[in-house]
């Protein structure tokens, strides 16, 4: 579980080029193969602590430019493999972005190995390539998804668009909670404003039914996203977003506010911090954080 005084510095900024071929080398492993019918724990603390005002590639050694098995794609001797709190997020960027059957394995500064572990598979291309448009959308709806505020961890559905995931529901995870979507790493992504990285949920019929602490319908403090259309307005308006096509209508969202890239979450009835690897018998894809 996730300290609640683990809060990871100010919100996500724009990632930029500028530093990522001055870093040289490359590193990977394979990763085991994970159950796909799976529910998800959610705790990051918040998306907090990957950028700075020059960009991810520089003081923080996270680059789109290139792969995150790769040394200019994911820095051992600064930023986020340093520290503690650096080492969880990139275990969430790594388990949304890439699939179960990959990892990646990232020595930290004093020369320790650290193996994260894939798991969603929003964005394979990611291990060895560029994180393009649709990879920066997708680990960003998957990351907003699964903050907690409070940094405690909590059983989650999650469904999405991307076949890696899929749509599907789960009779111990009724409640619609909300959909996210946004990009973490770019200021100004689709004409928004250009000194924010734009984040954004919307609510489901549910979302404060049974909220744990730190999720949406609970106390939160200051969540790095917002509502487009107001505090905790719904995602249920054919102007805001865009239902799964037939027969999943009623699953999740496959676009919002102009955002192709929605990651829709499901809650219980009676959330419990969560322990437990067992799946859950729900029909479709979820994932749950081992």
């Amino acid at each position: 579980m996730l300290p609640q005084s683990a809060k990871w510095l100010s919100p996500f900024v724009a990632l930029v080029s500028v530093g990522c071929a001055e870093l040289e080398g490359d590193v990977g492993a394979d990763g085991i193969v994970d159950d796909d019918a799976l529910t998800s724990d959610n705790g990051l603390a918040t998306v907090n602590g990957l950028a700075t005002a020059n960009g991810l590639a520089t003081a923080n050694g996270l680059c789109i430019a290139n792969g995150l098995a790769t040394v200019n794609g994911l820095a051992t001797a600064n930023g986020l493999m340093t520290t503690t709190a650096g080492r969880m997020q990139v275990e969430y960027i790594v388990r949304c972005a890439l699939p179960a059957t990959a990892s990646i394995t990232k020595k930290d500064q004093n020369g320790k190995s650290y193996t994260f572990n894939g798991l969603l598979g929003l964005a394979p291309a990611w291990q060895d390539g560029a994180c393009d448009t649709n990879c920066q959308e997708s680990v960003s709806a998957c990351l907003l998804a699964h903050i907690n505020t409070a940094g405690i961890h909590v059983p989650l559905w999650i469904v999405a668009g991307h076949p890696s995931v899929g749509w599907g529901q789960d009779p111990e995870f009724p409640n619609h909670e909300g959909s996210f979507f946004g990009n973490v790493f770019k200021l100004g992504a689709h004409g928004t404003d250009q000194t924010k990285a734009p984040m954004y949920y919307c609510t489901g019929p549910k979302y404060n039914v049974s909220a744990p602490s730190g999720r949406i319908g609970s106390s939160q403090t200051n969540p790095p996203y917002v509502d487009p259309w107001g505090a905790n307005a719904s995602c249920n308006d054919v102007s805001r977003c865009a239902a799964a096509d037939y027969p999943n209508g009623s699953h999740g969202f496959k676009s919002c506010y102009g955002w192709n890239n929605v990651v829709t979450v499901w809650r219980q009835s009676a959330p419990t911090i969560s322990t437990s690897t067992i799946g859950s018998g729900g029909m479709g894809k979820g994932f749950k954080w081992r």
